[in-house]
């Protein structure tokens, strides 16, 4: 099977383009030389340039269709096949045109043997320089829509991790609330089908901080029905205007889950989780008082949730354990 090189028309247009431009600049360097050395008058130029630039021009033309006849591992044969096609019109042309050219003998046909090989040789170069720089940008915008797709399916797969694990801790805090007081296990549930509904209906894969916060105490409030003053819940940002930055959708809940997932919660000992903000950086914290857990947790919140801010905003999200405070800071994105 033939693999031919493809050529757009585009690429034609730029080799055609780059053809007309340096055929009369070749042809001026070729003729101004021989001219002077046969003390010609420079009027000799006014023929001799534009006739050269024809010819000139051919070899771009016999190049150009060549290169969409010729496999792409053979395209150096194209530099013989063109030579040899001017080289024998050369001859044609001399022994029917014998005065237009100033020189005769065998170093004259020796030295336009060469002048040709040299322009095809430019031609030649010029281009496969154009193909490369046009090939370069194809593979380069190629990459970048792959490497965009990439993101795009790996930011997927994260925000498709994201409900799963919410909706997997929800149901364990309302199993929770069965087995210790099953009437506010009803209304707990009631409110839980309403807040799913409303959360996961959303389709943004970036809200406002504002909207976040909305969703946060939502939340807070659920789990206020079973904790009680052994949950407390504060805001403090700044300005108003940071409050419509951006943020990646579910970021703030998954840190508030997380506090009350991990940590032990009773009236004498409240769990205490705080928002604030330093300008654009949002700061979440909370008091630690670590719950005994049958598993180690495998971090899959703040993992997807750093994985979804880099691919989304290449921020990172900086994790702070010390020994009586986590803190988590994210960058809160201009809108």
């Amino acid at each position: 099977m033939r693999i031919y090189t493809p050529l757009s028309a585009r690429q034609v247009k730029q080799l055609y383009k780059a053809a007309a431009i340096t055929s009369p600049l070749i042809a001026l360097m070729l003729s101004t030389p021989a001219v002077l050395l046969a003390r010609k008058a420079p009027t000799v130029l006014l023929w001799a340039v534009p006739l050269l630039t024809f010819f000139i021009f051919i070899a771009w033309v016999i190049q150009i269709q060549m290169i969409r006849k010729i496999r792409f591992t053979k395209q150096r044969y194209r530099f013989y096949a063109s030579s040899l096609v001017m080289i024998t019109a050369s001859f044609i042309v001399y022994y029917i045109f014998p005065e237009l050219f100033p020189f005769h003998g065998a170093a004259f046909h020796i030295t336009r043997t060469v002048n040709i090989l040299s322009v095809n040789g430019v031609v030649y170069i010029i281009s496969n320089y154009i193909l490369l720089i046009y090939t370069q940008k194809q593979l380069s915008a190629e990459n970048e829509q792959l490497k965009f797709a990439n993101l795009e399916a790996r930011y997927q797969i994260l925000q498709n991790q994201v409900n799963p694990h919410f909706l997997f801790n929800s149901l364990g805090t309302a199993k929770s609330l069965i087995r210790k007081n099953p009437a506010i296990a009803d209304e707990y549930l009631v409110k839980l089908s309403d807040f799913l509904r409303i959360g996961f209906q959303r389709k943004n894969d970036i809200v406002t901080v504002k909207q976040e916060l909305a969703l946060c105490r939502d939340y807070i409030a659920l789990q206020q029905m079973r904790f009680g003053e052994a949950l407390h819940f504060y805001v403090h940002i700044s300005d108003e205007k940071y409050q419509q930055y951006r943020m990646p959708y579910f970021a703030l809940l998954t840190l508030v889950e997380n506090a009350v997932k991990h940590n032990s919660l009773t009236e004498a000992e409240p769990l205490t989780i705080q928002v604030s903000n330093t300008g654009d950086t949002l700061i979440v914290e909370n008091n630690i008082q670590k719950r005994f857990l049958l598993e180690d947790s495998t971090r899959m919140g703040l993992n997807n949730l750093s994985e979804r801010y880099r691919l989304l905003f290449n921020e990172p999200v900086v994790i702070e354990e010390q020994p009586a405070t986590f803190r988590v800071t994210l960058k809160m994105m201009h809108p």
